[in-house]
């Protein structure tokens, strides 16, 4: 009985050791990439997938932020994808990882790209995108991003609304640049900008960025024309 006992002991270990070892590896992927996505351990930069895409649906249960990328919710079976720059790519692979390189990754000593995209990091929130939380459908049409270089007037800049610009940037960029200066942006207080520069930024058409890093930058049908201007006459005064 003491041997069987023990047999019958020794035949749950490796039950359930076999359960264990045979975990599905796009299993463990996607618990990675959900946490990645919220977390800095792949960012040299101090920004997330999170702080430019919601993983949710806006729409249905917003959480009062607005993003500069279009959110992720229901995307990771698209067929083509659009670069921050606009260039089409074929892959959500590509995607992941070119995001990564523009924001991400360890910064070069030139330009704005940083290092390459871990190749297991890129599997990983692949992994995620496509899960049913993520996707639950399985399809979706690209998104065309609305890119036009034009800016406001520098007459319609100075019409901004401070109070109606400090309820936009609280939404659409307080997410990132935090007063106090704890966010993974620097405080705009004091920021020295005209109002021409600030808007070039948000539009992503400023030349310039930061230590390596250029600003996600929002495109109108992300921040409209209106808003910008507000966001503008907020910041300015700061």
């Amino acid at each position: 009985k003491k041997r069987l006992r023990h047999a019958v002991a020794g035949g749950w270990v490796l039950l359930v050791l076999g359960l264990a070892i045979s975990v599905p590896a796009q299993d463990s992927d996607l618990v990675a990439g959900k946490m990645l996505f919220r977390s800095t351990e792949i960012s040299e930069t101090g920004l997330t997938c999170w702080h430019c895409h919601a993983n949710f649906n806006e729409k249905k249960t917003p959480d009062g932020h607005v993003r500069p990328g279009y959110p992720l919710y229901n995307v990771g079976w698209r067929s083509t994808w659009n670069r921050w720059d606009g260039q089409l790519l074929s892959s959500l692979d590509e995607a992941i990882a070119s995001c990564m390189t523009r924001w991400l990754t360890k910064r070069q000593t030139t330009g704005y790209d940083g290092e390459e995209a871990p190749a297991h990091r890129v599997r990983q929130l692949r992994a995620y995108l496509r899960s049913d939380e993520v996707s639950p459908e399985q399809k979706s049409e690209p998104i065309e991003p609305i890119r036009d270089d034009k800016m406001p007037s520098d007459r319609m800049l100075r019409l901004g609304d401070v109070g109606f610009g400090g309820a936009a940037f609280k939404s659409s960029c307080g997410i990132c640049h935090k007063t106090d200066g704890t966010g993974p942006a620097p405080s705009l207080v004091r920021n020295g900008y005209s109002r021409y520069q600030i808007a070039k930024k948000v539009r992503g058409l400023s030349a310039k960025g930061l230590n390596g890093l250029k600003m996600p930058s929002f495109s109108k049908g992300r921040l409209s024309d209106r808003r910008l201007v507000n966001v503008v006459a907020y910041v300015y005064q700061l």
